[in-house]
């Protein structure tokens, strides 16, 4: 099997964070963490791992975290593998089978979420987990960054999708929400963007009929409805965070700093 990096990121994840490292602890030759300063004892249990090396890093969005991770990284394959996240024995078992003679020069997979008590019928758009370091590249959002494989590298697909364990708690997907929004607007502004009604009130719309039925979250009972309006709600909250953004542009000239600090 090729030597293989596998990268993921912390903060205060204690919960969750020995269930992704021991998935992933017999496939991985190097275990990449970095760290966003956690108090709650993550990086004692990332020190158990003889494996594991682990970095300060400051949060400046996520793709520069998952470019971080893969410049740290050791070997010419990584495998991207969230705190929150699992890597089952079957898709182990099919990581390692594909590394034994990898045809591709990236594979993509599915994630299956867990949220509030059940596994959901709706996924997330497939991305790339596992790949050549120098085939990828991400845009430079904070949030919903765009993962892609370079024109000159191929793609394959991974059968079995990884697991998610998102959210237990409303108040901690609700709390994440609103950072998101946050992050979603200062992103809009940055690409040149301006507040506007039927833009984002149409995307919230489409957000809501994608998500619940292209994606089957009517499927799953309260918890697929209640995800499906959140994300419908989600844009013409960016809209209204966009109008606040440029009211306090007009009166704060460090308005941009002050945004990321008290916001995200």
């Amino acid at each position: 099997m090729k030597s293989l990096s596998v990268c993921t990121a912390t903060y205060n994840n204690s919960d969750t964070i020995r269930r992704a490292l021991d998935s992933i602890n017999s496939l991985a030759d190097e275990i990449v963490v970095l760290d966003s300063h956690s108090t709650d004892g993550t990086r004692d249990i990332v020190d158990e791992y003889a494996n594991s090396v682990i970095y300060d890093y400051e949060f400046e969005g996520f793709a520069d975290m998952f470019r971080t991770a893969t410049e740290k990284s050791s070997n010419e394959w990584v495998l991207f593998v969230d705190a929150d996240e699992e890597v089952k024995e079957d898709l182990a078992r099919e990581i390692q089978n594909t590394l034994d003679s990898p045809s591709e020069d990236a594979y993509q997979a599915e994630k299956k979420n867990r949220m509030w008590g059940e596994w959901m019928h709706a996924t997330h758009k497939p991305r790339p987990i596992l790949a050549r370091k120098q085939a990828l590249s991400w845009d430079d959002s904070l949030v919903g960054e765009e993962w892609k494989v370079r024109e000159e590298f191929t793609t394959g697909e991974l059968r079995n999708p990884i697991h998610h364990y998102a959210y237990d708690d409303i108040d901690e997907y609700l709390e994440k929400w609103v950072r998101y929004t946050a992050a979603d607007a200062l992103d809009e502004w940055r690409a040149g963007h301006t507040p506007s009604i039927p833009k984002y009130y149409f995307k919230g719309i489409a957000a809501f009929w994608y998500r619940y039925i292209y994606e089957k979250a009517v499927l799953d009972g309260w918890q697929g409805l209640f995800f499906a309006v959140m994300s419908g709600v989600f844009y013409p909250v960016v809209d209204a965070k966009m109008r606040y953004i440029q009211m306090v542009q007009r009166q704060n000239e460090d308005w941009e700093d002050w945004w990321i600090e008290t916001k995200l």
